[in-house]
């Protein structure tokens, strides 16, 4: 995979300096951050990012309870003694429009502002064709992958308490896949790649009429992370050189960064290099080209 698609010359398979979540300039000081999906994987490491870059507080979604109860527990124990992050879990269910609802009513309720959101919660429909699942089981996970992303994105764009003219941006990171464009990787999960790409479309699409200034909107590929869910569909700790998990939880911090200004609307790999991205030919490109490294159809 990183020989198909390499755009940058080096290519990471953990974590490394530029996208440090201890770096000053990715500090998340007095930030609220509320991450998606976020007990247990990806969605975890990301917090744990967030967490060592300091954010004032992390609050951790997903649909189970006893789930978002045991991240938390995890998280401030990691975190005693060397943050001042306050985490709490809130039991929610990104493809259930009452839970979201019901989530920021809360938000709203307590005054509570959102400064970056981090939608990594996903569904995955199981080893079948197409046909064989059925619309019905289709369209479950076009209700998690995109209409419930586009719920949560207008509410975050929406919230109450936010002031247009602050002059902080929110920061909306987008966990997406490479199978939303590599279609030979996600050919057995046919229902996951075609649900991810819309959803990672029509956050593309946002970000045509939202300009960075006001809300910043990275998708990015996390690399290959063993997580439940790859055990949970035949994979094994062995099927495949598995990245750091660290790699896409420091690399969304850096994605919720000015820094990361300009890939606004576009989707990378956690495992390119950012030194290389925003310098030299791939910077010029992203320049010059407002469709490189977006959703299209290749060969028009």
């Amino acid at each position: 995979m990183a020989n198909l698609y390499r755009p940058t010359k080096t290519f990471h398979s953990g974590p490394y300096e530029a996208i440090s979540p201890l770096r000053p300039e990715l500090s998340q000081a007095g930030k609220t951050v509320a991450i998606t999906g976020g007990s247990m994987g990806i969605g975890f490491a990301i917090a744990q990012g967030f967490v060592a870059a300091g954010a004032a507080k992390i609050i951790i979604l997903a649909r189970r309870a006893d789930a978002v109860e045991a991240a938390v527990a995890s998280l401030t124990k990691e975190a005693h003694g060397t943050t001042t992050t306050q985490i709490i879990g809130h039991p929610c269910d990104v493809g259930d429009a009452a839970s979201v609802a019901e989530f920021w009513g809360r938000l709203a309720s307590e005054g509570t502002v959102i400064d970056v959101l981090v939608l990594n919660a996903a569904a995955i429909a199981p080893q079948h064709s197409v046909l064989e699942l059925g619309t019905a089981r289709i369209w479950e996970d076009y209700n998690v992958n995109v209409r419930g992303q586009l719920d949560m994105t207008e509410r975050f764009y929406k919230q109450s308490g936010k002031k247009e003219d602050d002059g902080n941006p929110l920061y909306l990171v987008h966990v997406s896949t490479l199978c939303i464009h590599a279609w030979q990787f996600g050919t057995t999960y046919p229902g996951y790649g075609l649900t991810k790409n819309a959803g990672a479309l029509a956050l593309q699409v946002v970000a045509q009429d939202v300009p960075a200034s006001k809300m910043q909107v990275v998708n990015y590929h996390p690399g290959g992370i063993f997580t439940e869910s790859a055990r949970r569909n035949g994979f094994t700790e062995d099927s495949i050189p598995w990245d750091d998990p660290a790699l896409p939880g420091s690399f969304a911090v850096w994605a919720a960064s000015p820094e990361a200004a300009f890939l606004h609307g576009r989707f990378v790999w956690a495992n390119w290099d950012i030194d290389e991205l925003r310098s030299g030919d791939v910077r010029k490109r992203i320049d010059e080209d407002p469709y490189y490294l977006k959703i299209g159809v290749k060969g028009l």
